[in-house]
């Protein structure tokens, strides 16, 4: 009988410690003035969501991870109140990256041609990118896509070694984005 009470016990105790781990890998709804999609964990938090001085009709959203001791990674989301062309845009978005990259002293360069993919229900254009300086190396990517007569712009990058993680979570993102206007 104390076996089995040992048994039960131990059991309770692994569930309680795996729902409490599997839980931060939860994603978290982030919602406001009509914009919507889930961040990845509690960790993923929004660092601005404003219009850009300047830029009529531009708004700009960045999100970065918290998580104590993780690798560094940041989302920069653009919404731009106009239906562009997504090849002009990308070759702009590139020719702004170079230069503000180059004016910072940090080499930036493609490490792919553009392509049009399905993530979810959206039809995208993407490319990546990789920046380095020294012995740090990012790989990131841009990925455009219009919706509800606007275009939106989802520009993600973090460190090398966890590339592969980091367009899963970009892709899960651009899939939970909904626009409700």
């Amino acid at each position: 009988m104390k076996n089995i009470f040992g048994v039960i016990i131990s059991l309770l105790l692994f569930a309680s410690c795996n729902y409490s781990s599997s839980r931060k890998d939860q994603p978290v709804l982030y919602k406001k003035s009509g914009l919507s999609f889930m961040l990845p964990n509690k960790y993923w938090k929004i660092k601005k969501d404003r219009a850009v001085e300047g830029a009529k009709g531009i708004r700009l959203i960045s999100a970065e991870n918290d998580e104590p001791l993780s690798k560094d990674a940041y989302l920069i989301l653009t919404e731009i109140n106009k239906d562009l062309n997504l090849n002009s845009f990308l070759e702009k978005t590139i020719r702004s990256c170079r230069s503000s990259y180059q004016q910072r002293k940090i080499a930036f360069g493609l490490l792919d041609t553009a392509r049009n993919i399905k993530i979810g229900n959206k039809e995208v254009l993407r490319i990546g990118f990789e920046t380095s300086i020294i012995a740090n190396r990012n790989i990131g990517s841009i990925t455009l896509f219009k919706l509800k007569g606007k275009t939106y712009s989802f520009m993600f990058f973090g460190e090398a070694i966890e590339a592969k993680n980091h367009q899963k979570l970009v892709d899960s993102m651009i899939s939970s984005f909904k626009v409700d206007y």
